[in-house]
């Protein structure tokens, strides 16, 4: 699904008094917002969907593939998203319908 698909989507949601203009506009500050306030190391939570946080990797040693020799990986912080437990739930029982 990409950005547009889910403009789309909104605005079928949201019906004909919104027009796809209005709801680009809703769903970009959404995801601005995320982005900001991930960015600033803050965490989301929203109910039923899941949580946007930061996590810190440590330092490791990896492997150049070409050559094989040990390189050393900085720490660095990197977004990650977890899923709700409804939101898991719901993916596992479409996943089986699929079956």
């Amino acid at each position: 699904m990409t950005k547009a698909d889910l403009i789309e989507q909104v605005h079928e949601a949201i019906g004909p008094g919104v027009t796809k203009r209005d709801c680009a506009a809703v769903v970009n500050a959404f995801l601005n917002a995320v982005k900001g306030a991930v960015v600033q190391g803050n965490h989301i939570e929203i109910r039923g969907f899941g949580t946007f946080k930061v996590r810190e990797r440590r330092t490791r040693m990896a492997r150049n593939p070409r050559t094989g020799d040990p390189v050393r990986v900085p720490q660095r912080k990197v977004p990650v998203f977890k899923p709700s437990r409804l939101l898991r739930d719901e993916v596992a029982a479409s996943l089986e319908d699929r079956s």
